[in-house]
């Protein structure tokens, strides 16, 4: 077989002269673009960066910036979106080229100044605050950060200027008077009475800035309550928290320790020592704390605790019983369902909790002791361990935190991830069954919140959501998410979910009854059958939403989610369940639905991409590309595609491509 004589340098040279003619055409088309084309896909990115969507909105404002390379305004936001990646450098980068493009725009030169605040540049951030006074003289955000630029220079009475410049145009403003406090206190000008009243401002103000996931000035927050007021306990259990957050475990110990001096049944220290404990692999010492918090947080946990004590350890781990297979056709497709609930419905608990485990005992203690926090009694829930068959001993570590209470159950054989999450459901007795895996957790207060709200809510509410947090291995809150709005049913959310999966599956209930009838999770979907049934629901059943952050989603890099994005597989469980939500989506709703999901997952497939191809699997990497271009094969997927392909990023798969071109037969 013969083949081309054409060199590698050749071909390289060849895809960039496409290139670059496609960057031409792109260019030429560009031009002739109105502004109302490049404001719709402003618009789309700023949608997409609001429902923190980075990767999607990061796309669309390169494409803005490919039309127009001066828009100040796609300028602006990839310098926020740069720091909201924590990219403090391209931040800069970006924000500056705005503040040239744009000198009189006072939301960039006050960014531009808290970034340089945040990277501790206080001159620096001087200087820019200045800019922004000049445009915006009557501003009390400008007024309050020039402020603390200047008080952590040591300017003191300049700082203090400044913060009463900012009070008289809001007195209640609560940053403001607090730096105030803490700039008099520099200055020993405080009494007794105002070191209180600041030291709850303080700490008052810690919260709100770790509730914005800015853990650093939290951690000063508290640290200046606990200066001003050193039996000040909320500030310690805080500044104790945050720095555990951060990994500060020595520290953190030291300051729960502190809380003990103060109240020595805070049940609350011995939780967050277990989570240190569990981190460090101490997993006697995590149990003890564990159990010593839970009984003192919870009296009905406590009183189970001691009936149990006694009680035999069963010599033979429990098997999953069989359970009865059926099936129930929606659409075009056929899903597994569970058997209807034979107790009176009287006797049955208001809640199943479902936690599935295998061969993974890293986080299981924290989230079994977040559900045990929250038990209240056998009558409202039950607590089911679904074991997939583990090599890794699990019972005896559920059995030790919670002996009588929680039933466990193991595979005979191991059912995969979605056959696991029905065996759970399929034994389950409570009308609402609540589903998490081993290594997330629920936040105080997600029972509570939501059966209040579940209670009252008529039959046509199928299911229901949080907002919630995704946390890192070491527990530090990576970003949080409100998904809908206000507090109530969803309007619209099958257009929403039906678009892309915006939830996480710790923040969701789903009423069992809806399971009865629609089914549960389809094996074939790995990845995505949460989202699969989430649409499945929606497109039967009313949603109910609770706003206030309940559940966090752990993100690391020992679960499945990392290996099928490596692998590309990710994208093949994306793809069909777009295509399985399509059969049974109404008339109405699925051309317009289908059609918005795939453009939105073929970018989605393009970005991630990236990641088998940076750890050097390409054979993940033509699966990725392979099922993008089958979720969206449309003239402008291709474009995009090449857009695409100019990336520095990309540039290794532009070479694997060199190299298979030049060893094609002639």
């Amino acid at each position: 077989m013969k083949t081309t004589n054409i060199s590698e340098s050749q071909v390289k040279s060849l895809i960039q002269i496409a290139v670059q003619k496609h960057q031409s055409r792109q260019k030429d088309e560009a031009e002739a673009l109105d502004k109302t084309e490049v404001a719709e896909i402003l618009q789309l990115a700023v949608q997409q960066q609001r429902g923190n969507r980075l990767v999607e909105a990061e796309l669309l404002y390169s494409q803005v910036l490919e039309k127009q390379p001066d828009h100040p305004e796609a300028l602006y936001s990839l310098g926020m979106l740069a720091q909201q990646m924590g990219q403090p450098q391209t931040a800069e980068q970006w924000l500056s080229a705005a503040s040239q493009i744009q000198p009189d725009s006072v939301k960039t030169w006050f960014s531009l100044g808290n970034l340089r605040l945040v990277q501790e540049q206080f001159s620096e951030a001087e200087k820019a605050y200045r800019q922004a006074l000049v445009l915006a003289p009557n501003s009390l955000p400008i007024y309050n950060n020039l402020g603390y630029a200047l008080q952590q220079q040591g300017l003191f009475e300049e700082a203090i200027n400044y913060y009463q410049k900012a009070l008289e145009l809001k007195p209640d403003s609560i940053e403001t008077e607090a730096n105030l406090g803490n700039a008099l206190h520099a200055q020993g000008k405080l009494s007794s009475n105002q070191q209180m009243h600041y030291a709850q401002l303080n700490n008052k103000l810690g919260v709100a800035r770790k509730k914005a996931l800015d853990l650093k000035n939290a951690v000063t927050c508290y640290k200046q309550a606990i200066a001003l007021q050193p039996d000040l306990l909320e500030a310690h259990y805080n500044l104790g928290l945050a720095l555990q957050e951060q990994g500060e475990f020595e520290e953190a110990i030291a300051s729960y320790k502190k809380i003990l001096e103060l109240n020595a049944n805070y049940g609350e220290f011995y939780l967050n020592v277990g989570k240190i404990y569990q981190q460090q692999n101490q997993m006697q010492k995590a149990v003890s704390a564990y159990q010593q918090g839970l009984k003192l947080i919870n009296s009905h946990y406590a009183k189970a605790l001691a009936a149990n004590e006694d009680a035999e350890i069963p010599q033979q781990v429990p098997v999953t019983p069989t359970i009865p297979q059926g099936e129930v056709i929606v659409g075009q497709y056929s899903f597994p369902t569970i058997p209807t609930v034979a107790d009176d419905t009287d006797k049955r608990p208001f809640w199943s909790v479902v936690v599935t485990v295998y061969n993974r005992t890293d986080y299981l203690l924290e989230c079994l002791a977040s559900v045990l926090a929250q038990w209240p009694g056998e009558e409202q829930m039950e607590i089911i361990v679904m074991d997939d068959a583990s090599t890794t001993p699990v019972f005896e570590l559920v059995n030790s935190i919670g002996k009588g209470i929680i039933h466990y159950y193991r595979n005979p054989q191991n059912l995969g991830l979605p056959g696991n999450w029905n065996a759970g459901v399929a034994l389950t007795r409570g009308h609402w069954v609540h589903l998490l895996h081993d290594d997330d957790y629920i936040l105080p207060g997600f029972y509570s919140r939501l059966q209040e709200s579940l209670e009252g809510c008529s039959d046509s509410v199928g299911a229901a959501f949080t907002g919630y947090q995704n946390i890192n291995e070491k527990g530090k809150v990576i970003f949080s998410q409100q998904v809908y709005g206000q507090r109530g049913i969803a309007q619209n959310w099958l257009q929403n979910i039906g678009l892309a999966n915006s939830l996480i599956m710790p923040a969701v209930v789903i009423r069992r009854e809806a399971h009865e009838q629609l089914g549960v999770y389809h094996p074939e979907l790995i990845y995505t059958s949460d989202w699969e049934v989430y649409k499945r629901i929606a497109s039967v059943y009313d949603w109910w939403y609770e706003p206030e952050t309940l559940a966090c989603y752990r993100e690391h890099a020992n679960n499945v989610t990392t290996e099928l994005l490596l692998s590309g597989k990710q994208m093949i469980s994306i793809r069909r369940a777009i295509e399985i939500s399509e059969s049974y989506l109404s008339t109405e709703d699925s051309a317009q639905i289908t059609a918005q999901s795939r453009i939105y997952y073929f970018l989605y497939c393009l970005k991630l991409t990236l990641i088998p191809l940076q750890a050097g699997n390409m054979a993940g990497v033509w699966q990725a590309l392979e099922e993008a271009l089958k979720i969206d094969r449309s003239p402008e997927a291709v474009a995009k595609l090449f857009s695409w392909l100019t990336l520095q990023e990309a540039a290794p798969l532009r070479d694997e491509i060199a190299s298979r071109i030049i060893s094609l037969p002639l």
